[in-house]
């Protein structure tokens, strides 16, 4: 039995190699962009929550959606906010819970599945410390 050598049968190894390795690669690294953000947008979604509930509790951004509008500056994928209770009327500092809900789209990307379908919702409570308005709401 005559036993030959073929020198030109590994000319697609390297080719054949990449591509196996870069498949599981590009599927590590989308993830990690598309779950960085949903984190990312996690945090600013938090910190507009934190940053309204501390307007609403001295008296500030009460009047139509000057807080949705807050927190959208705070965070742009801010979809909705709700505040409760839904004016100053009948409130009493010290007593009365303030309570902000905002919530946030974190999907971008599509490829892997993120927790809730990609939306972010953030509850802030606080006790009311003022009940006159302040100046109008801005950033």
């Amino acid at each position: 039995m005559v036993r030959r050598h073929r020198d030109g049968d590994e000319r697609g190894a390297s080719a054949v190699e990449f591509a196996l390795v870069s498949i599981p690669l590009m599927l590590v690294l989308v993830g990690l962009m598309q779950y960085g953000w949903y984190f990312f947008v996690s945090q600013t979604a938090s910190g507009a929550a934190s940053t309204v509930a501390r307007r609403l509790v001295v008296g500030d951004c009460w009047v139509g959606n000057e807080a949705q509008t807050l927190a959208q500056q705070q965070s742009v994928q801010v979809t909705s906010l709700t505040k409760s209770p839904a004016s100053l009327s009948g409130a009493t500092p010290g007593v009365t819970q303030v309570v902000v809900t905002v919530t946030a789209d974190a999907e971008i990307i599509g490829l892997l599945p993120l927790p809730n379908g990609g939306v972010v919702t953030k509850v802030v409570k606080a006790r009311l410390e003022d009940t006159t308005a302040g100046p109008a709401c801005t950033a």
